[in-house]
Parts: C-alpha cells; sequence; structure tokens
C-alpha cells in the first residue's frame, strides 16, 4: 500500500471520490501480469466501480460535486480513495441505483448485452445455449434472455453444490440447466428444434 499526492485537477477533468469498486478476476490477472492489456507500472488495480463527483476543473460543465458517476470505458485505477480523470470520461447516474450494481454494471452485465445483440438478430421464442453459466456474464445472460422471451439452455461444471447452482440459475429465469456429465456438450444442437428448446 502506499499514499499518492493529491493530483492537480485540470480546466476538463473531475476529481472523483470511490465509493464502491469491485475485484474482478481480470483485476487480480493484471496484478499477477498475465492479462494480455497491461498498465504502465506503478499503477493502481481496479478497472470498474462507482464514485461520488468530489471537485471539478472550471471547464467542466456536465457534472456538479456529490454527483454518482461511473467510468465508461472502464479505467483503471479504481482501488483509490480519488481518481482525476477527463470529464469524458465519467458518466452521470441515478442515485438510486444500488450501489453494488452501479460498480459493477460496466464489465459483466454488458458484457452479457453485447453476447446477446453483437453476433446473431435474436427475438423472443429463440433459444441460446451457453456454458459458465454461473459466472457473473452468465447469470446476466439468463436474466436478459428472460426478459426478451429467449430461452436459455445453461452449461456448468460438475463440482459441489452443483445442485445448489442450478436451483440459483433456475431462480434467474434459466429454463434449463445441465452439468457437464448430464449430457454430451458436443451434441447440444440435438436439444434444438427450429430455435425452441425440448422442454
Amino acid at each position: 500500500m502506499a499514499e499518492l499526492p493529491p493530483v492537480e485537477i485540470k480546466d476538463n477533468e473531475v476529481c472523483v471520490r470511490m465509493l464502491a469498486a469491485p475485484i474482478n478476476p481480470s483485476d487480480i490477472n493484471r496484478i499477477e501480469g498475465v492479462y494480455p492489456v497491461r498498465p504502465t507500472l506503478p499503477a493502481v488495480g481496479g478497472y470498474e466501480g462507482v464514485g461520488e463527483v468530489h471537485a471539478i476543473g472550471p471547464a467542466v460543465k456536465s457534472l456538479s460535486p456529490r454527483d454518482w458517476v461511473i467510468a465508461f470505458p472502464p479505467t483503471s485505477g479504481t482501488w483509490q480513495t480519488y481518481v482525476v480523470k477527463d470529464q469524458s470520461l465519467w458518466y452521470k447516474i441515478d442515485k438510486n441505483t444500488p450501489m453494488e450494481y452501479a460498480a459493477t454494471v460496466i464489465v459483466n452485465p454488458l458484457t452479457a448485452l453485447r453476447m446477446l445483440e453483437d453476433f446473431v438478430a435474436l427475438k423472443s421464442g429463440d433459444s441460446i445455449v451457453q456454458n459458465g453459466a454461473t459466472s457473473i456474464v452468465g447469470q446476466c445472460v439468463i436474466q436478459l434472455a428472460r426478459v426478451r422471451g429467449i430461452h436459455s439452455l445453461n452449461i456448468i461444471r460438475d463440482r459441489a453444490g452443483s445442485d445448489e447452482a442450478r436451483e440459483k440459475l433456475i431462480k434467474l429465469g434459466a429454463d434449463e440447466v445441465f452439468t457437464e456429465s448430464q449430457l454430451d456438450v458436443k451434441n447440444v444442437k440435438t436439444l434444438l428444434v427450429c430455435g425452441n428448446l425440448i422442454l
């Protein structure tokens, strides 16, 4: 741990006091030096989070002190008390948003959304199959699919607690949940007929 001296806020910059910042596996990978994108050292960890505007530069008009903000695109350095970045990076959010949602919305939920929107034009009644369904991205995919009327077939690993994991995913909206040993993963297509699951 180290304390850094205060950073001068330039005209177009915003100083944000971080309220919450999660620890993602990718954050740990960056610290380990195994993530493909590496920050210049020395570096501060953390890639997403939510903060409150503490101070603004004189040219900043879109934000005010006490606004809640998230950074987009995600930026490194959220594991510190204060973050100073250009105003273009910060987006104001509703303070009624639960803090834990605001702190984690950028990486996993948006990844799930892009997985559902960027590759195939899915519509209500279509089906998707995903492995790694217990991951946060997988859980977000399940919820987004349910809201859109898309059926989800979800594959999880065989491990202790898989029955509880299955029940959790069903409660989130999963149509079907299988462990890897319950089906031949190479033949998942046999569970699909005309874009709909055989339930």
